[in-house]
């Protein structure tokens, strides 16, 4: 089972329900995702370790390797809805809302596989030091070259791709993943960040989950 963590998000209250609701979705579809790339990653690895031939390119019949056992979904339609991405996600990994800080500003605490979790808070917190900037209005290009500096320097990502590399993908390969698993789920939660719910975010040593 992957190492459990706590992510902290700080941010302020006074926001409509429904704004929250969609919030919440959005940060559970953005960590689920980033857990089945994981999963794909691992099941790639494995699939290579038992049966030498080339997994790249995936084309359109892609294989999706289960996060919790070695069969594989064989599914012809790319991208898969979030139901379908949630349902790779083992009970015991799933994210869980653990604490409420209802103030402004306040916190919410999520508990989960770690990973993810880095991830999750890498990004908010690069964005919202880019906010700092009053001045900085960030272009699609600009938001194109920050997720590609995150993939490359976020260790959980950049270990995965390599991982991937090794196995014979190229970038092309990878884009699909990269795009629908990592970069939207993520870019989803921009739009709470420029609305306060989202401020910034931590994973406190002392709180991880043992």
């Amino acid at each position: 089972m992957p190492k459990q963590g706590r992510l902290r998000i700080h941010g302020h209250g006074g926001v409509e329900v429904e704004l929250v609701a969609a919030y919440l979705s959005d940060l559970r579809h953005a960590y689920d995702s980033l857990l089945f790339f994981e999963a794909i990653t691992d099941g790639m690895r494995r699939s290579a370790r038992d049966f030498p031939f080339p997994m790249f390119p995936f084309g359109a019949d892609f294989r999706f390797p289960s996060a919790s056992r070695r069969a594989v979904l064989r599914s012809g339609i790319w991208p898969p809805t979030a139901e379908e991405i949630a349902s790779f996600v083992p009970r015991k990994e799933q994210l869980t809302l653990s604490a409420v800080s209802l103030h402004s500003p306040g916190y919410w605490d999520f508990l989960g596989a770690l990973n993810p979790l880095e991830v999750l808070r890498k990004y908010v917190n690069d964005r919202h030091e880019r906010r700092k900037d009053h001045e900085y209005r960030e272009s699609a290009e600009q938001r194109r070259l920050t997720l590609e500096n995150l993939s490359r320097e976020n260790e959980v990502l950049s270990g995965r791709i390599k991982i991937m590399k090794e196995l014979g993908a190229t970038d092309r390969d990878l884009a699909p993943l990269l795009n629908e698993l990592v970069y939207k789920p993520l870019t989803a939660l921009d739009r709470y960040q420029d609305r306060d719910v989202i401020e910034h975010a931590e994973i406190p040593p002392e709180q991880e989950a043992k």
